[in-house]
């Protein structure tokens, strides 16, 4: 799906499903960083399509494996750059999870 990933992924087992999901969203929180807003817009995007289609265990992963790390060690700007561009869903499993909104 994403060409740019596939060798970030491929150093984890096809096991590691929840690594794969933490270098997916550590690579939208770095688009952002980067100001490849089309490019985070396109992940999270792909990210929210998903939520709505997938199993309850897939649905899981994607929520504390790719929602929670979303903005890891992200600074202020990162964040206020990021953040509109979540969808409500996104932003109400990020702030289900930290109490609170990226970076507040």
């Amino acid at each position: 799906m994403f060409p740019e990933l596939t060798a970030k992924m491929a150093v984890h087992e096809d096991f590691m499903t929840t690594s794969k999901m933490e270098v997916f969203a550590q690579a939208t929180t770095n688009a952002i960083a980067e100001g490849q807003l089309t490019t985070a817009s396109k992940y999270l995007s792909f990210i929210d399509n998903k939520l709505n289609t997938v199993s309850a265990q897939a649905y899981e992963y994607i929520d504390v494996y790719y929602v929670e790390h979303l903005f890891w060690r992200a600074n202020k700007a990162t964040c206020q750059h990021g953040w509109p561009l979540l969808s409500k869903q996104l932003q109400q499993l990020y702030m289900d999870f930290h109490g609170k909104a990226a970076c507040d």
